[in-house]
C-alpha cells in the first residue's frame, strides 16, 4: 500500500514540477501533502492526537486549492486505519470548495498590515458554517493528558500563529496545555505577540512604554485573563467591535479581534465571570462551561502563548460606526486588554 502510493505521489510531483511558477501556491501545497500522507503511515502506530489533529488542518488548507484530488488521496491513504478514518474522512467532506467568509477575514487581516513572518498560514482554520457544519461537534478533548475540553469558536476564522517549537517541544504544550481566547484590540494583539508572552501591568515594553490597565476594567489586578470559551472572551468589555468595509463586496461588517491561547494547566486560577451575566440576563454565557468557571485568571509570566489570531466579522447596514480599523489602532498607547 505505501509503495504504491508512494510512487504515485511521485508521478505527481514530476507534473507539478512542469509547472512554470514554483512559488504557486498548488505547488507548494502539493508538496507539502506528500509529506504529510507519509506521516499518515507513522500516525496509525503512534495514534498522535496533536500530530493527527496538525494534519487535517493542513489537509483542510490544501484542500482549498485542489479539493478533489486532496480528498481522494487521504481517503485511500485511511483505508487501512480505521480509527482515524471516522474522524478525518468527515471532517474531509466538510471541506467547501471555496468560502466568501474566509476571504472576507483574509481581507481584513491584509489591512491589518501584520508582519507576514508572524503567521503560519498552514493552520489556518475556517469555522463558519460552511466550512463546519452544525452536524461537526461543538467542543472535543483534545487529548488524554489535557483534561480541558477544545471549544469549538463557531462563526470565526482562526490565523495560525507561529510560536518557538523548541519552547512547545520542552514544555509539551501541544500535548498538555489548554486552549483559551483573550479579546484585544489589533494593537494590543500585535504587541502581545512580538513580546512572545504575556505582559502584566506596570511591565516595560520592548518600544519603552509601560503597560497600563485598560479603561473600565479592574484596577490594581495585576494579572492576565482568559476564558476556555470565545464567546466570553468576545464580549464588546473585552473585545471592541471595529467597522471593517470590504472592497470584495462593498459591505460594512463590526469585526472583533480575539487571541488563541496555549495556557499551561496547574498556573491559572478558574474563577467566576466577572460582567454580571448571570445577574443581568439569568443565563450562562456558554452551553459547556458554566459562568462560574469561565474566567481564567494568572500572574505568571511564559505560561501564556498565542497560537492563532481569530476574527470575526457580522454585516451591518448602519454606516455610522467610530472604530474603523486603520493604521491609527496601531499608534495608540499600550494597554492591557
Amino acid at each position: 500500500m505505501y509503495n504504491q502510493l508512494h510512487n504515485k505521489l511521485i508521478k505527481q510531483d514530476e507534473q507539478l514540477l512542469k509547472e512554470t511558477n514554483r512559488n504557486s501556491p498548488l505547488f507548494i501545497q502539493r508538496k507539502q501533502l506528500q509529506k504529510d500522507i507519509d506521516d499518515f503511515q507513522i500516525l496509525n502506530k503512534r495514534q498522535d492526537a496533536r500530530a493527527i489533529q496538525q494534519i487535517i488542518e493542513r489537509i483542510e488548507h490544501m484542500a482549498m486549492f485542489n479539493k478533489k484530488y486532496d480528498k481522494n488521496q487521504v481517503e485511500s491513504v485511511l483505508q487501512t486505519n480505521k480509527q482515524s478514518q471516522s474522524i478525518i474522512i468527515s471532517t474531509m467532506k466538510s471541506i467547501p470548495v471555496s468560502c466568501s467568509y474566509r476571504a472576507l477575514c483574509c481581507e481584513l487581516v491584509d489591512r491589518l498590515n501584520w508582519p507576514s513572518e508572524l503567521f503560519a498560514s498552514e493552520y489556518d482554520r475556517c469555522f463558519c458554517k460552511t466550512c463546519y457544519p452544525v452536524t461537526l461537534p461543538n467542543a472535543y478533548q483534545g487529548n488524554i493528558e489535557n483534561k480541558y475540553p477544545i471549544i469549538i469558536p463557531r462563526n470565526w476564522m482562526k490565523f495560525g500563529l507561529k510560536i518557538d517549537e523548541v519552547q512547545a517541544k520542552i514544555h509539551q504544550i501541544w500535548e498538555k496545555w489548554a486552549i483559551s481566547y483573550h479579546g484585544t484590540l489589533p494593537n494590543a494583539a500585535l504587541s502581545m505577540i512580538k513580546h512572545r508572552q504575556i505582559c502584566l501591568p506596570g511591565d516595560t515594553l520592548l518600544d519603552g512604554t509601560q503597560l497600563t490597565i485598560r479603561p473600565g476594567h479592574i484596577n490594581g489586578q495585576k494579572a492576565f485573563f482568559t476564558s476556555p470559551t470565545i464567546r466570553y472572551a468576545a464580549q464588546n468589555h473585552y473585545s471592541t467591535p471595529l467597522e471593517f468595509t470590504s472592497q470584495i463586496d462593498k459591505c460594512v461588517y463590526t469585526a472583533k479581534i480575539v487571541l488563541r491561547c496555549r495556557q499551561m494547566p496547574g498556573t491559572f486560577i478558574i474563577q467566576s465571570e466577572t460582567l454580571n451575566n448571570s445577574q443581568i440576563h439569568g443565563t450562562d454565557f456558554c452551553d459547556i462551561i458554566p459562568d462560574e468557571q469561565i474566567e481564567w485568571k494568572t500572574d505568571k509570566r511564559g505560561t501564556v502563548v498565542f497560537d492563532g489570531l481569530c476574527v470575526r466579522l457580522k454585516r451591518v447596514s448602519n454606516q455610522t460606526f467610530n472604530n474603523i480599523i486603520d493604521q491609527t489602532h496601531f499608534n495608540q498607547n499600550n494597554i492591557l486588554n
